[in-house]
C-alpha cells in the first residue's frame, strides 16, 4: 500500500504536467494501443498524477497533439478491412512485360542485347513510341543507373543510337548503395523529376559489399524496400542481372543468387541466344504475376556502316515459351555430347551395341538421348544378339 510520502513524490506539478502526459500518450501509442484506450489512460493519469490536472481545453489540445505524432510515427495502419480496399486493375508501362508500381527483372549473360533491350526501351518511353514495334509506351521521362556504362563514352551514344529524347533522361552521375539513406536519395529524385521508368543495370553495385547474395533474409531485405518504393512512386523499375554460369532448364532459376530476387519482382524476362542460330536473341517472359506472359520476341544486334554504335532490330514472335526454348536447348546439347561420347567409343573400331547402350546409360544419358545421338554421331547399327555399332 502507498503511503502519504509515496502519494505526494508521483505528483507532477507545473509546465511538467503536459510534458509528462505527452509522452505517456505517445508512449501508449507506440505499442498499440488504440486512441481511446489511451485517451482513456491519459484521463487516469491526469487525475491522479497531475496537481493539479489539466484544464479541459489543455488536456484535450495535449492528446491531440500527442496523438497526432502517434498517427505519424506509425505512417500507416499494420491491417485494414478488405472490403475498405477499392479495387484495381494492374497498370503497365509495357503490357503485358513491364508492370507500374513494381519490380522487373531483366536476367541475361553478358553481350546478349540487355542494355540494347533497356535503351530501346527508353527510347521508346521519351518519344512515345514502340516497345519492340509492338507495344505503345507511355511517353514520360527515364532515369538510369547504369554505374558500369560511361555517361559520355557509352550510355549517350547508345540511346542516340536509339533515337531517344535525352532531354527526358537523367542518370546517376554519383552511384552509391541502396540503403536506406540511398533509397531516401532515390526517392527525392523520384519525387522531383517524376520518371515513368527506372533502369538498374546491373542490380548487384547497389547491393552492400558484404551481401550474401544466396541467403534469403538478406535478398529480402534489399528487394522489399526497393518494392514498396516502386509502389509508393507508381512507377516501374526494371533491375538486371546476369545469368548463374551453370545455366537452368527452367528459366525463372536461371539468374545468380537466391531465388528470392525473382520472388520479389512482379514481372522476370529473359534474353538468350536461340539454339539454330547464336546470332539471334530471344526476349522471353518466364514470370507474370499481373497477366499472362506475353510472346516470346526474337530480335538481332546490328552494326551500322559508320557508326560505332549498333542497333536493335526485332523479328518474330515464337510460339515457344522460355522454357520450352532453354529446354529444348538443354536437349540439343545433352544430345551433342552424347554424340561426342559415342564417337570416342567407336574410335578404335566397332562395338557390340549392347556394350555400347550399357556404358552409355551408367554415364547418365538416357535412352531416347542415345537414340538420337547415334543419328548425329552417324552411328549404323545391327540387329540380333551380337549386333554392333559402327561408325558410317
Amino acid at each position: 500500500m502507498s503511503t502519504k510520502k509515496d502519494k505526494r513524490r508521483l505528483r507532477v506539478k507545473g509546465a511538467g504536467r503536459l510534458r509528462e502526459l505527452a509522452a505517456s500518450i505517445t508512449a501508449w501509442g507506440a505499442r498499440g494501443m488504440s486512441k481511446d484506450q489511451a485517451f482513456a489512460m491519459a484521463e487516469a493519469q491526469d487525475e491522479q498524477i497531475n496537481d493539479p490536472p489539466l484544464a479541459q481545453d489543455d488536456f484535450s489540445e495535449t492528446f491531440k497533439e500527442a496523438w497526432a505524432i502517434v498517427r505519424a510515427e506509425a505512417k500507416e495502419e499494420y491491417f485494414q478491412d478488405l472490403h475498405e480496399v477499392e479495387a484495381r486493375k494492374p497498370e503497365f508501362l509495357v503490357n503485358p512485360l513491364i508492370p507500374r508500381g513494381a519490380l522487373t527483372m531483366l536476367d541475361g549473360h553478358p553481350g546478349q542485347g540487355k542494355s540494347m533491350i533497356t535503351t530501346h526501351l527508353a527510347a521508346a518511353v521519351t518519344t512515345g513510341g514502340r516497345f519492340a514495334e509492338r507495344y505503345t509506351v507511355p511517353k514520360g521521362r527515364v532515369l538510369f543507373m547504369a554505374p558500369e556504362d560511361d555517361a559520355d563514352r557509352v550510355l549517350r551514344p547508345r540511346l542516340e543510337s536509339q533515337g531517344a529524347n535525352l532531354k527526358k533522361i537523367r542518370f546517376m552521375v554519383h552511384p552509391r548503395k541502396l540503403d536506406e539513406q540511398g533509397r531516401s536519395l532515390l526517392r527525392k529524385e523520384l519525387i522531383d523529376h517524376r520518371p515513368e521508368l527506372v533502369v538498374i543495370d546491373p542490380l548487384p553495385p547497389f547491393m552492400a559489399d558484404d551481401t550474401n547474395t544466396y541467403r534469403a533474409t538478406e535478398v529480402r531485405g534489399f528487394m522489399q524496400p526497393l518494392a514498396l518504393l516502386a509502389r509508393e512512386m507508381d512507377i516501374a523499375i526494371l533491375l538486371v542481372r546476369h545469368l548463374r554460369k551453370g545455366g537452368s532448364a527452367f528459366a525463372i532459376e536461371a539468374g545468380q543468387g537466391s531465388m528470392d530476387f525473382i520472388a520479389a519482382v512482379r514481372s522476370g524476362l529473359i534474353v538468350f541466344p536461340h539454339r539454330l542460330d547464336p546470332d539471334t536473341k530471344v526476349l522471353a517472359h518466364p514470370k507474370a504475376n499481373w497477366s499472362a506472359p506475353g510472346k516470346s520476341l526474337t530480335f538481332e544486334v546490328r552494326a551500322r556502316p559508320g557508326q560505332a554504335m549498333p542497333t536493335i532490330k526485332w523479328l518474330a514472335e515464337l510460339d515457344q515459351t522460355a522454357d520450352q526454348l532453354l529446354q529444348a536447348e538443354e536437349k540439343q546439347k545433352a544430345e551433342d555430347i552424347c554424340a561426342e561420347a559415342i564417337a570416342v567409343l567407336l574410335a578404335s573400331g566397332p562395338m557390340k551395341a549392347a556394350d555400347a547402350m550399357d556404358r552409355l546409360l551408367r554415364d547418365g544419358f538416357s535412352e531416347r538421348t542415345i537414340d538420337r545421338a547415334k543419328v548425329i554421331a552417324g552411328v549404323k547399327s545391327g540387329r540380333g544378339p551380337g549386333a554392333q555399332w559402327t561408325l558410317s
